[in-house]
């Protein structure tokens, strides 16, 4: 439970906020490269941590994101013309570069230098693992680019994508990062029909058999470590043979996380404000041993996310719809009656309000990680604003190391062992300083 003060200190994001200048302390993802695709091609409206601004990729290829503003006269420069090296506001001509500045003023008196005085706001961009990426804090104080798995191979072993979350950005990452629903709201009633097929054992299980465990053993015993960058959450559930299933998730201070896939190989997604009332999920799957076919990323985009023909901006299913819900599927098929598996995500996280009520909730065991997410979180932003710089900026994390895991393990083996690949070394218990 959270008082009323303390959600507000956790969910506004806005500039000037404790959490927004948290996270504009790090490179964030705001758009997939592919909704770039051309130079001088048509500008891009993103909203971002309540802040409206403009995306254009110039002659050059050369990438800006600046206000979306014109600093004349106000008009939007959405509608500007993306040629010729800048993007040009149709009210009166003004033309901005990738860096803001001002290059040319056809409505100013010849040989005047006014355009020199004129800037309009902007952001540094890199183009990284198929995402644009920028930092919005301190000039001073801008960190590496970002290291993590994706963004150290090749684009064509990166799958992207954007998925747009009809609630504030606490809620979504908080949800993505608990253990105990899985066997709840992912199960079908065919789970449940016991099978043997020789991998509950020590090593990677079928997918089915651990779909299985994960329906017959609701509950897990669910235990956070703290680290250099983050969190490791794991999750333990006994199999049928006497082994131990084990789910290990990661959480990378302020919004990425690892969620746990079989081999190592699971999802990364990061959950950005666009306001205090909306965000969006953008996630990337990597292939190691080589590039993803045409097929794979066709498939991941269907199981991603489904857009609503008649309004491509909107998800198909959401809140105003009841997630287009299947009562008699629910009774016979798929307890939910929602499909994709994500859109569950969404129905559960959408469904607590923009901004929940922390007062009226009741967490417990299986809650370890929403407790430890909110106080690493709180601590962290208070910790900046008293001069503390947050975690990893300086380049000594081994992000590009962590892995989230699900595997069986022995019934005499140590979790905490399954993944620890990036430095790992704190133990249950230990907090943040």
């Amino acid at each position: 439970m959270l008082s009323p003060e303390e959600t507000t200190f956790l969910t506004e994001t806005g500039p000037g906020t404790p959490m927004g200048d948290l996270f504009r302390r790090y490179w964030q993802p705001f758009l997939l490269s592919e909704e770039l695709p051309e130079n001088d091609g048509a500008p891009v409206r993103v909203r971002f941590m309540g802040e409206d601004l403009i995306a254009f990729r110039d002659t050059d290829g050369k990438i800006g994101l600046i206000d979306e503003r014109c600093p004349h006269r106000g008009a939007s420069l959405y509608f500007g013309i993306n040629q010729e090296h800048g993007l040009m506001c149709i009210y009166h001509g003004w033309k901005f570069d990738t860096e803001g500045n001002c290059v040319d003023m056809p409505s100013d008196l010849p040989g005047s230098k006014f355009l020199d005085k004129v800037h309009v706001m902007s952001y540094p961009v890199i183009e990284s693992a198929r995402t644009l990426w920028t930092y919005m804090g301190p000039k001073d104080k801008q960190p590496p680019p970002p290291s993590y798995l994706m963004n150290t191979l090749p684009d064509d072993q990166v799958m992207a994508m954007r998925t747009p979350i009809y609630c504030n950005y606490l809620q979504s990452i908080e949800g993505n990062l608990d253990s105990t629903h899985i066997g709840t709201l992912h199960m079908n009633y065919a789970d449940e029909i016991p099978v043997e097929d020789g991998t509950d054992k020590p090593g990677y299980p079928s997918q089915r058999m651990s779909t299985f465990i994960r329906a017959k053993y609701k509950y897990a015993r669910v235990d956070v470590q703290d680290t250099d960058y983050g969190y490791r959450l794991i999750a333990v559930r006994p199999t049928p043979n006497g082994n131990q299933h084990v789910r290990v998730n990661n959480l990378a201070i302020p919004i990425m996380t690892w969620i746990a896939g079989q081999r190592g190989l699971g999802s990364i997604f990061t959950h950005l404000p666009i306001d205090d009332h909306n965000c969006e999920r953008i996630g990337w799957q990597v292939k190691l041993d080589g590039p993803w076919s045409a097929a794979d990323r066709q498939a991941y985009r269907s199981r991603s996310m489904m857009m609503d023909p008649a309004n491509p901006s909107l998800r198909l299913k959401r809140i105003d719809n009841d997630y287009m819900v299947d009562r008699k599927a629910q009774k016979e098929v798929n307890p939910p009656g929602i499909w994709p598996g994500a859109e569950q995500d969404y129905c559960v996280t959408e469904t607590m309000g923009q901004v929940m009520d922390r007062t009226k909730e009741h967490l417990y065991g299986g809650d370890a990680a929403i407790i430890r997410l909110r106080q690493m979180l709180g601590k962290t932003a208070r910790n900046l604003q008293e001069g503390i710089d947050p975690p990893g900026l300086d380049g000594s994390i081994a992000y590009h190391k962590i892995r989230s895991e699900e595997i069986i393990i022995g019934p005499n083996d140590d979790p905490w062992l399954v993944g620890a690949d990036a430095g790992e070394t704190s133990r249950p218990g230990e907090r943040l300083r």
